[in-house]
């Protein structure tokens, strides 16, 4: 739950958002209960100079780019252009390759959440995978190799 402290022309509101769904907010106003009814959702781009999260209301779905890998440096003999590491902490989603597949630069590798975001991680060059280090449902943290290409 939210608790906000707005005030409008000049007049003092207490806004606590109780629920949230695709269907409906809920919340109370200066103490009043209100259910709104949601008749549509967009996904609209970000407020220039606030901070993140500053103008969320609700918790909507974010169509994210695709998060190109970093490469840290390798920890066994294999190469570190090689690897295909995390850009950052969270849970693997769905694994979209096999090992021994050709893959080419750009490619969907992997689905990565992170902060309930999904992000893409995609091929940074063409190759073919070498191994998969991660599975569906691993954490993984950051900089931690998930992949390996040849």
């Amino acid at each position: 739950m939210r608790e906000y402290k707005l005030s409008i022309n000049g007049n003092p509101y207490c806004v606590s958002v109780l629920k949230v769904t695709d269907e409906e907010v809920v919340a109370e106003v200066n103490g009043v209960k209100h259910v709104v009814a949601i008749d549509e959702i967009k996904t609209l781009n970000p407020i220039a100079g606030l901070p993140p999260g500053a103008g969320e209301t609700a918790a909507p779905v974010a169509l994210v780019p695709p998060v190109q890998p970093s490469t840290a440096p390798a920890t066994s003999s294999a190469d570190s252009k090689d690897l295909i590491t995390s850009p950052i902490p969270g849970h693997i989603l769905e694994v979209c390759v096999s090992v021994g597949e050709e893959v080419l630069a750009g490619q969907k590798l992997l689905v990565l959440e992170a902060m309930k975001l999904e992000n893409i991680i995609t091929a940074p060059r063409t190759g073919v995978i070498k191994k998969l280090l991660v599975a569906q449902g691993d954490a993984v943290t950051h900089g931690q190799a998930m992949v390996e290409l040849d």
